[in-house]
This record gives C-alpha cells, sequence and structure tokens, in this order.
C-alpha cells in the first residue's frame, strides 16, 4: 500500500508574508480575522448570509469533543450581535470522535469524514485536533500497516501525507482550517508523540495559506515543555476551566472577525 498522496494546492496560491506557526494567541486572532472576515483569495463558499450565523466546527479526538463542546455551550449561550439572538455571531458543531486520529482510518476515516464535510457543508471555520491516539503503527483503511513507528521516516511521511490530505479538501472553499496542537499529557510517549504531530502539522499547514496553527499548549498557558498543569485527573485530558479559557480565546477571535466585517 503506497502513502496517501497530498494534493498540491500552495503551488497556485503563494503564501502570504508572515503567515506561520502562531505561537500566542493573539497571533491566533489575527490569523482568523483574516480567514473568518472573507478577505481571502478566490475561494468559493462558506460564506453566511446576512443575519445568519457563521459556521464553526470542531473536529478531532476526544481532546477536540470537549473543546468542541464547550465552544458550543459558549455560543448557544450568546446572545447575538448587538443582543439580537438571529444574529448570534457563531454557531457551533462538534463532529468530534472519541478515541480516533489519523492513524486508523480503519477505525474512523477523518480525511473521508472531512472531504465529505468540505464537499455538502464547508463552514467559515474549522477547528482539528488529533494526535494522542496515533503514536502507533499507521494502516490503511483496509486495517493493513502502512507505516510502522520502527520506520520513523516512513511514518512521517505517510502522516504528513494525511494531514495534507484533511486540509487540502477545504483549498478550494473559503474555509479556514486551524490546526490545534495537544497539550503535554502525563505518558512521555504520548506527550513526545503528539508535540512531533504538532511539528509535523505546522510543516504541511506552511504550504497552505488556508490552514492556521494554534497550540492548545499556548492557549491554555500550560506549556509544552513539562506535564500541563492543565491536566484532568486521568493525565490526558484538559480540566473544564482550561477548556473553557482556550473556548473563550478562540471564539473572542471569531466574534471580533465577525463583528469588525
Amino acid at each position: 500500500m503506497h502513502p496517501r498522496p497530498s494534493r498540491t494546492h500552495g503551488a497556485s496560491r503563494p503564501r502570504p508574508a508572515g503567515h506561520g506557526l502562531l505561537m500566542a494567541a493573539s497571533v491566533l486572532v489575527l490569523a482568523l480575522l483574516a480567514g473568518a472576515c472573507g478577505a481571502r483569495d478566490d475561494r468559493a463558499g462558506a460564506q453566511p448570509e446576512a443575519n445568519e450565523p457563521a459556521k464553526l466546527t470542531v473536529a478531532g479526538d476526544s481532546i477536540a469533543l470537549g473543546l468542541g463542546v464547550t465552544l458550543r455551550d459558549l455560543t448557544d449561550a450568546a446572545e447575538g450581535l448587538d443582543g439580537d439572538p438571529s444574529t448570534s455571531a457563531v454557531e457551533t458543531k462538534v463532529i468530534a470522535q472519541d478515541g480516533t486520529g489519523l492513524a486508523r482510518p480503519d477505525v474512523f476515516d477523518w480525511p473521508e469524514r472531512l472531504e465529505q464535510l468540505a464537499a455538502e457543508f464547508p463552514p467559515e471555520v474549522l477547528v482539528f485536533s488529533v494526535g494522542s491516539n496515533d503514536t502507533q503503527d499507521l494502516t490503511d483503511p483496509d486495517g493493513g500497516v502502512v507505516a510502522t513507528l520502527g520506520d520513523p521516516e516512513a511514518w512521517d511521511t505517510e502522516y504528513s501525507a494525511r494531514l495534507a490530505e484533511v486540509f487540502d479538501h477545504f483549498a478550494d472553499t473559503d474555509t479556514t482550517v486551524v490546526w490545534l496542537g495537544h497539550i503535554r499529557p502525563e505518558a512521555d510517549a504520548v506527550a513526545d508523540g503528539n508535540r512531533h504531530i504538532h511539528e509535523l502539522a505546522s510543516q504541511v499547514a506552511s504550504e497552505r495559506p488556508w490552514v492556521e496553527v494554534g497550540d492548545l499548549a499556548v492557549l491554555t498557558g500550560s506549556g509544552a515543555v513539562e506535564t500541563s498543569g492543565c491536566l484532568a485527573p486521568d493525565g490526558l485530558h484538559l480540566r473544564t476551566d482550561c477548556y473553557v479559557e482556550a473556548s473563550e480565546q478562540l471564539l473572542d477571535s471569531v466574534r471580533t472577525a465577525l463583528a469588525d466585517s
């Protein structure tokens, strides 16, 4: 089985100056301002009608699920622009799935699911976050091993191709894709794996102007080197207050963009 090929859209769209890894929440805000307001190139779709809320979709694993549910609670409770519920700035949809990632498409195929989303209901903003389930051999949709952890070069090549496939599904829409890296959990193998995946995602995103890079370690202020102070008792997921902190920063950036557009 050959690695999944990535489509090369970046060559036809020169990368804007200053685009890259977002190392602070304020930079992520500025990046979302450009994307969510529609100040993009000639890509089509994902433009809300007047007085309709912008669509924010959260996809990924159980960590993304916790973030998405928190974002949805915040947007559901919002009164909308100028206090008018009919003009609620953001509507959040959560399609995250517990126990998933990009390693095992025989369990859940995120590239296939997001291809469907891009074709049928592209949102203004897609937040995608996986990694903590992916420190394992990579399989194809039938369960056959494509790349083993014992072959780091092949593993990185295949995983990067899967990231590219996810991102490239939105190349011809007006969706801003926001990749979010995970915080460092207690288990060193998982921590080293998800931080390495964040590095791979940052590299893949650097060639794609419609993809922004964020980091839950930055949004929560928990850091990416030591075990995160935001960890829940299970040593993997985030505490509720840290989900709220990260969600409020993301949501504020999108609302500001829409209010100023």
